[in-house]
């Protein structure tokens, strides 16, 4: 009970925040094929109590059309499965980008040219559109302020490089884009090949803790007392974790890496039309500010985070776009990297 009362006060607010429900740009053919196939099965790698159920919601009050979700664990493989026998159940997806280039090569997964994208910026969406995304991620330094004076917190990426800072950082030991390849990316593509090389190579003299597991976990042992200084943590995570006490701060230290949660639509699906009503939905005003309240950051430019100084525009920090074809271009060069100087080092 106490959780449909939290989901309601989220739609209710969404609502409110883009005009009162108004209608997104779907072709209503599209509206009234949805509703006659009259369900759609959605595998989301979003939080499904804090975002997904409060946007399946919303949808469905607005639609008519039952959401289905299923979990987006082992997502390529399961698609590249059901694909084989002919049996898709998934009808859209979201996840963190890192498999999207692999599902086009694959073929599991169709293109849709989302009225709703024309706003977004080139990063988050598909020049083919066959994916645009529907929420952003920055990592960013974070501190235990009770273990940081303001007067020693590191004011650039060159200060972690301070003796002092040895044997003190940590970060999660994820080998994709939710982890230290996107940092050492970022590096890379800021500071150039060779300055941004260098610049790597005296960074893993500093002997980083590699936690087990996300960037949750990095930013909890932080918060925890154990560690003073967290390298990847998602800048929305401190702020929640802040405004329920925790002695953590982000620092506006950039540019940051940033991903991208991005939507796709799967070839095959039994409910096509419902699936990109969704599609449009979760990119929508009034989709986007569901997303908000949740305490994601929307990728919609026009469409502020909870926080608004969370995202680059609001808070004066800037970040580097980790793509999704960088998965596939970039990724292999990043990981030989943090394996050789900060697993093998």
């Amino acid at each position: 009970m106490l959780q449909a009362k939290l989901w309601a006060a989220v739609i209710a607010a969404a609502l409110s925040l883009s005009g009162a429900g108004a209608r997104a740009d779907s072709d209503p053919a599209l509206i009234e094929a949805a509703k006659a196939e009259g369900t759609v099965t959605w595998a989301s790698g979003l939080i499904v109590n804090q975002a997904v159920r409060p946007v399946a919601a919303a949808f469905e009050k607005k639609y008519g059309i039952h959401v289905e979700i299923a979990t987006a664990d082992n997502l390529l493989l399961r698609m590249t499965n059901e694909a084989s026998a002919g049996k898709p159940t998934i009808d859209i997806f979201d996840n963190a980008g890192d498999t999207i280039s692999a599902m086009g090569a694959a073929d599991l997964i169709v293109p849709y040219a989302s009225p709703e994208t024309a706003r977004y910026r080139p990063e988050h969406k598909d020049a083919e559109n066959y994916w645009a995304s529907c929420c952003v991620f920055f990592y960013t330094v974070a501190i235990n302020t009770d273990m940081v004076k303001p007067e020693d917190e590191p004011k650039s990426y060159e200060d972690l490089l301070d003796p002092k800072w040895k044997d003190k950082m940590v970060w999660q030991n994820n080998e994709n884009f939710a982890g230290p390849p996107s940092f050492i990316g970022a590096r890379l593509i800021s500071m150039g090949e060779e300055a941004g090389t260098a610049y790597l190579e005296k960074l893993a003299k500093q002997n980083i803790t590699r936690v087990p597991g996300n960037a949750r976990k990095a930013l909890d042992q932080v918060i925890l007392g154990q560690y003073p200084l967290a390298i990847t943590a998602l800048n929305h995570h401190v702020v929640i974790s802040a405004n329920q006490g925790a002695p953590i701060k982000w620092l506006k230290i950039g540019p940051v890496a940033s991903t991208a949660e991005t939507v796709g639509l799967v070839k095959g699906a039994a409910h096509p039309n419902a699936a990109k009503l969704l599609f449009d939905y979760l990119l929508s005003t009034e989709g986007q500010n569901v997303l908000r309240e949740a305490n994601y950051l929307p990728a919609d430019p026009n469409v502020p985070a909870k926080v608004p100084e969370l995202k680059p525009e609001q808070g004066g920090f800037t970040a580097v776009p980790i793509l999704p074809s960088m998965n596939q271009e970039q990724l292999p060069k990043w990981l030989e990297i943090y394996k050789r100087l900060f697993v093998a080092g």
